[in-house]
């Protein structure tokens, strides 16, 4: 019995000890413990995304010699980790009347901000300027509409007409052939589910009256556009159709299929310095 009350007299004590041990480790490794690393991007890269930002203001696109400049649109912003691209690259579109005119891929390359221009446009009257010069206008339209094979006709409202969109984007099949000759560099394009960019017809002033919707969807290697879909509902609220056109937004290889058919292709290593024609390359050396 006494050494049974020993027993229950030392618990406590016993308790006390670890309780005290316990709370000196913890005070200490509050004490000694440092703030979070912080996850800001290193300074090359983050200077070279503050570059893109500003030159996405480089250029002025007109729709036609002596119109007001567009406004250029951010539509996606990507990393090509596979091409061993330096910072982040984007893309914006050119908008006239409610309708993209042109687009361009801005990246920085081997010391070198490019801006990577392709009309969007019917006709042959865009411009794009540095101040007072113009550095290109293309001869012959940007884009042509085919109609959309099989597809049904444009629904009433705008939410369906998107679903009829996203449906048709998914029937066609996007290849990157690449840049060797034997193609043994091909991969295969991912559709982005969303739209780059929709039209905004209804805050468009003068809209083409046989225009009902479009938009632009982009099949990618990672997140980076190479194939551009310009996809539109044209006609009368009665009686119209969709038709869509295929843009490059690179200089590889592309093929696009519809089931088994080759709908559209672009050969590799287009001319891109060329200002009459509807893709073309500015370069400007980036500031050190």
């Amino acid at each position: 019995m006494r050494a049974l009350r020993a027993l229950r007299a030392e618990r406590p004590l016993v308790g006390g000890l670890v309780w005290c041990l316990v709370s000196s480790l913890a005070v200490h490794a509050t004490g000694s413990a440092q703030p979070p690393p912080k996850n800001d991007p290193p300074e090359e890269p983050k200077k070279l995304n503050e570059a893109i930002e500003k030159s996405v203001n480089w250029y002025d696109v007109l729709p036609e010699e002596g119109a007001t400049p567009l406004t250029p649109v951010p539509v996606i912003r990507w990393r090509n980790v596979v091409r061993g691209q330096e910072g982040e690259a984007m893309m914006v579109v050119w908008s006239h009347n409610g309708r993209p005119v042109a687009m361009a891929s801005i990246y920085p390359w081997e010391g070198k901000m490019t801006h990577e221009f392709d009309s969007l446009s019917h006709g042959a009257k865009l411009i794009a300027r540095d101040k007072d010069r113009v550095i290109w206008a293309p001869e012959t339209a940007g884009v042509e509409f085919k109609a959309v094979p099989k597809a049904p006709q444009p629904a009433k409202t705008a939410p369906e007409r998107l679903r009829q969109m996203k449906t048709i984007t998914e029937g066609f099949k996007a290849t990157m052939t690449g840049w060797q000759a034997d193609n043994s560099d091909q991969e295969s394009l991912r559709l982005l589910p969303r739209p780059l960019h929709r039209y905004d017809l209804a805050n468009a002033k003068d809209p083409d009256p046989k225009l009902l919707d479009g938009a632009l969807f982009a099949y990618v290697q990672g997140t980076d556009p190479e194939v551009v879909l310009v996809l539109e509902a044209v006609g009368t609220a009665d009686q119209a159709e969709w038709q869509c056109a295929f843009v490059r937004a690179t200089s590889g290889g592309l093929e696009v299929k519809s089931g088994d058919e080759v709908v559209w292709t672009a050969q590799k290593h287009p001319a891109n310095r060329n200002p009459k024609l509807p893709h073309f390359s500015m370069q400007r050396v980036l500031e050190k």
